[in-house]
């Protein structure tokens, strides 16, 4: 066992390499992961409706949001198969496509902001948290672009597997937003008390200075000569439509999934405000665990696009099983602790955000917890393996199952569940455990199956169908 872990520590896709690529994208997802965190703590201390109406509201954002974000994101791959591939002249003209692919949701996203009230009045929260709902809301939509541009610049170096540009630009915007979240929602050092408002106007003008960063250091005089990343600016046209191809099915199952998981948050809001409270409160902390998680999947498909590139996929399919290894690590960690210490995770929540309902609060989020010992494994399948049919062009696949499952095992039971049956919290997160588990066994089948080796995402001169060695990050 030990000689084992030592031989596929050193060799060509396993741990080693992988973490080279994965520990900044896990830094910098773990980065995120503590603004999040911090985010909700000062909301929790500020009143119970801010807190109530910052999951909800954010995650709707996030879910319109996400259709356009998972087709920007997957410039990542197009990085990722050109690097492998030796074409570096292909990087720049790719990165600025999924700039442009930002640039369309950030002029969408504003379009729902005038029916954000309807919107939270359908979804049928206490008067004061839709209240609280509708600003985070508008406020985040009018600032997407800057949070998907972002998206895109990153990709220039998460793909080429250069990311720790990534964590000194997530941990400068993390600094810069905690410090705002603390002078804008409390009103300090002279500003006017915003509260959820001033939560939202952090997260926007944050997002906005890291992405004039990144276009500044993109645009280098040695990113330049290398990438064509000044020249490179125009739209083009055949790459464009490359990356809506193969990025469109990416960003319409990102929507899916989260849009279901959405719904879900919301129909438990519909049972209570302890069940909605709690229901957050598990979920932002399982962030510290889920988004490490995301960073580990992002470099499993960068690494898969990378040697798909090379067209060497027997090292794709033993960098996916490297990348299962160590989150099964990370979870049984993460799970151990859910099991033994949920009193001490609950406990930076529990400051007077029910109203009085402190006990119940932390008895339901104690037991909602639980559940999240069994689905941080099925998270981390869908993740790693989903990961690695993406990275490798496979993203029809994944949107099916995806668009599938959401409805037909999420949303539709989590209605009957709660709506018809008045059924308790509990019984509505044994379907997360189902559709999750569903999932995850539809995409481990479909990676054994191999299909996947067969498509071509990028272009390729003659001489470069020739086996090629990988780009080393």
């Amino acid at each position: 066992m030990k000689g084992s872990f030592f031989k596929r520590w050193s060799e060509p896709a396993g741990y080693r390499q992988l973490l080279v690529v994965a520990i900044p994208l896990i830094l910098s997802m773990g980065s995120h992961s503590i603004l999040i965190f911090v985010d909700r703590i000062f909301l929790a201390r500020y009143s119970a409706d801010a807190l109530a109406a910052a999951q909800p509201a954010g995650m709707l954002n996030f879910s319109i949001l996400c259709f356009f974000l998972g087709v920007s994101l997957y410039t990542s791959t197009f990085v990722a198969q050109y690097t492998g591939a030796k074409q570096p002249q292909k990087v720049g003209p790719s990165v600025w496509q999924g700039v442009y692919i930002a640039l369309i949701g950030g002029a969408v996203l504003p379009m729902f902001a005038p029916f954000a009230e309807e919107i939270f009045s359908f979804i049928g929260h206490s008067p004061e948290v839709q209240k609280a709902e509708v600003d985070f809301f508008r406020i985040l939509n009018f600032g997407a672009f800057p949070f998907l541009a972002n998206a895109a610049f990153s990709c220039f170096y998460s793909g080429r597997g250069k990311s720790w540009m990534i964590v000194w630009m997530n941990l400068s915007m993390t600094c810069l937003n905690i410090v705002l979240d603390y002078t804008l929602i409390f009103g300090k050092f002279g500003f006017p008390e915003m509260g959820i408002k001033g939560a939202a106007i952090a997260t926007v003008f944050s997002s906005t200075l890291v992405m004039f960063a990144y276009a500044a250091m993109l645009c280098s005089k040695r990113n330049h000569d290398r990438y064509q990343t000044r020249s490179s600016w125009r739209l083009d046209r055949a790459l464009f439509e490359r990356m809506i191809r193969f990025g469109t099915p990416s960003g319409v199952h990102f929507f899916l999934d989260v849009m279901g998981f959405t719904i879900f948050v919301l129909l438990v809001g519909r049972i209570g405000m302890v069940e909605l409270a709690a229901s957050n409160i598990v979920l932002n902390i399982n962030l510290l665990s889920l988004l490490p998680m995301i960073g580990l999947g992002t470099a499993t498909s960068i690494m898969v696009g990378q040697f798909q590139g090379a067209q060497q996929s027997d090292l794709s399919r033993k960098a996916t099983h490297s990348a299962l290894h160590m989150a099964v690590l990370h979870n049984t960690t993460m799970a151990a602790l859910y099991w033994l210490i949920p009193d001490i995770l609950i406990s930076p929540f529990m400051h007077e955000a029910s109203g009085g309902d402190i006990p119940e609060l932390a008895e339901t989020s104690i037991r909602l917890l639980r559940f999240f010992i069994v689905i941080v494994y099925l998270d981390s399948i869908m993740i790693m393996v989903g990961g690695a049919l993406k990275g490798a062009g496979d993203t029809k696949f994944v949107m099916t199952v995806l668009a599938a499952t959401s409805v037909t095992l999420l949303v539709i039971p989590s209605y009957i569940l709660i709506e018809v049956l008045q059924m308790p919290v509990y019984t509505a997160w044994a379907c997360v455990i189902v559709n999750h588990s569903t999932v995850s066994w539809f995409f481990f089948r479909r990676f054994q199956t191999g299909k996947w080796q067969h498509i071509e995402v990028i272009e390729r001169s003659e001489p470069e169908k020739e086996k090629v060695p990988l780009a080393g990050p």
